[in-house]
């Protein structure tokens, strides 16, 4: 038996981006330059359609794209270790145009010696601009990692007035 996924493709400044959802959950966010999480197979068919679980996550991608400092405080955090969980709500915390490094973000997630945990976190976000990784930095000041799209996290924080 297969389950359906769903999808809303949308354009933004930054190029296409890929919306997931399943049983009224967003499951994954896909910036331009990275593959779908998941792909057609005999466990998934994927389609195209409109649902209401999108309305609120293609507005504030809209706001966010049109310069409005929004905040996705309060929402939905994926399922995740308790640190992970911990790491992306404080990930949500980061300001509009302001980064962090990973060793911060460790900190304020009450293990401030899992840096490298916090960019464990970072890495496995599957709701990006969402839950803002890309503000999240190295220590030294360099762009840190990014999945396969560094040059999208430049883009990112270019647009929030961060030059990196």
């Amino acid at each position: 038996m297969t389950s359906e996924i769903v999808q809303h493709i949308l354009e933004t400044p930054i190029g296409t981006i890929q919306l997931l959802a399943q049983f009224e959950k967003l499951i994954s966010v896909s910036l331009p330059g990275e593959n779908g999480e998941l792909t057609d197979n005999k466990d998934f068919q994927i389609v195209t359609r409109d649902h209401s679980v999108f309305k609120e996550i293609v507005d504030y991608i809209d706001r966010y794209f049109s310069g409005e400092h929004v905040s996705w405080e309060g929402k939905y955090i994926p399922d995740g270790s308790d640190f992970f969980r911990r790491a992306w709500q404080e990930a949500v915390k980061i300001p509009f145009g302001e980064t962090i490094s990973y060793g911060e973000l460790a900190r304020r997630s009450g293990s401030p010696r899992a840096a490298r945990a916090a960019g464990s976190a970072m890495a496995r976000n599957h709701l990006p601009i969402l839950i803002p990784c890309h503000r999240v930095i190295a220590g030294d000041g360099g762009i840190g990692g990014f999945g396969n799209s560094p040059g999208v996290k430049r883009e990112l924080l270019r647009h929030e007035g961060v030059d990196i």
